[in-house]
């Protein structure tokens, strides 16, 4: 009778995280596609490699929602194959979530650079009609940042852009007139503020990528220790349910 109970409890409570378990997929998947759509104007400067992370994001959230099945059904028929089952997906999964953390961290450590060397070399191919992403990704990161160049705005001084104008793009300006941005660089320093933002656009984005990195961190280290609660959970059902069989 008392085993009886005790069994109950440990099929709700994994009934109760199967229902946490789809929640968390659930928000994987969508924290995937939003980081996809979000950063996906970034690409030139993030490189292919950090949208790597979202679409990982995606797949452990559909194969956590696959993983919730055979856990429900297990609980239900109190079936030992499916419960086990259950225990060994999640902690496969929970294995390339660790993997998937450490290559996150490691990502966050070389962000700066990563984007330094993109920057600079979109700055000299800004304008060619043969990079118009680069182009576009530079309009957007100036104007919704307010920056201007990488470091500040004298970085497009020696580019292809500049060189016969002396200009910054239009994106630099404070104001959104066409032409805002010619002659520029040719100004008296303390006019440049009162026309464009001076500051560079590099350690603002990088700032911005590194918070959403460390905060996707944080989101997964939750979902581990729930992860492994799990585990724990099922394994002490399918070991009594195993007992039951075997008493039977």
């Amino acid at each position: 009778m008392i085993e009886s109970i005790g069994m109950k409890c440990i099929k709700y409570m994994l009934f109760a995280f199967n229902l946490v378990f789809t929640i968390t997929g659930l928000a994987l998947i969508i924290t995937g596609c939003v980081i996809q759509g979000v950063y996906s104007n970034y690409l030139d400067f993030l490189g292919d490699s950090f949208f790597n992370t979202p679409v990982l994001l995606v797949v452990v959230g559909c194969v956590i929602f696959f993983i919730t099945f055979f856990g429900c059904c297990g609980a239900i028929k109190e079936h030992h194959c499916m419960t086990l089952s259950f225990s060994v997906f999640l902690a496969l999964i929970l294995i390339v979530e660790l993997g998937a953390g450490i290559a996150s961290y490691a990502f966050r450590e070389q962000v700066g650079s990563i984007i330094e060397k993109n920057m600079e070399k979109g700055l000299q191919n800004y304008g060619i009609e043969a990079y118009k992403g680069v182009t576009e990704t530079w309009n957007i990161v100036q104007h919704e940042m307010k920056c201007c160049g990488a470091q500040e705005y004298k970085d497009w001084e020696n580019t292809t852009f500049s060189e016969a104008s002396s200009s910054v793009p239009d994106s630099c300006c404070l104001s959104d007139v066409e032409g805002c941005g010619k002659g520029i660089l040719a100004m008296a320093a303390e006019q440049v503020p009162k026309i464009i933002y001076t500051n560079g656009c590099l350690y603002k984005l990088k700032d911005v990528i590194e918070g959403n990195v460390a905060a996707i961190g944080g989101i997964g280290v939750g979902i581990a220790v729930i992860q492994f609660a799990g585990i724990i959970f099922s394994c002490v059902l399918a070991a009594t349910i195993r007992k039951g069989y075997e008493t039977v």
